[in-house]
């Protein structure tokens, strides 16, 4: 059952990153759901794939509005 939670998690955020970079899809519906799975998983972000993390964090800071500190 892990293993298909990470693999569910792994595909929601690389879906989330395509539809961050489609401006069609992109709005604050979209930010908001970004930003509850950020949170939902604010104290366990080792268990997520860093590539997946540097690459929604890329995506975020070039999505106005948000600005991801450090960037």
């Amino acid at each position: 059952m892990k293993d298909k939670l990470q693999r569910l998690q792994e595909m929601l955020i690389d879906a989330l990153i395509l539809d961050l970079d489609d401006p069609t899809v992109r709005g604050p519906g979209l930010y908001g759901v970004i930003r509850g799975v950020l949170n939902d998983h604010k104290e366990s972000l080792e268990l997520l794939p860093q590539q997946a993390i540097e690459d929604l964090e890329s995506a975020m800071s070039k999505a106005a509005p948000f600005k991801m500190s450090g960037s």
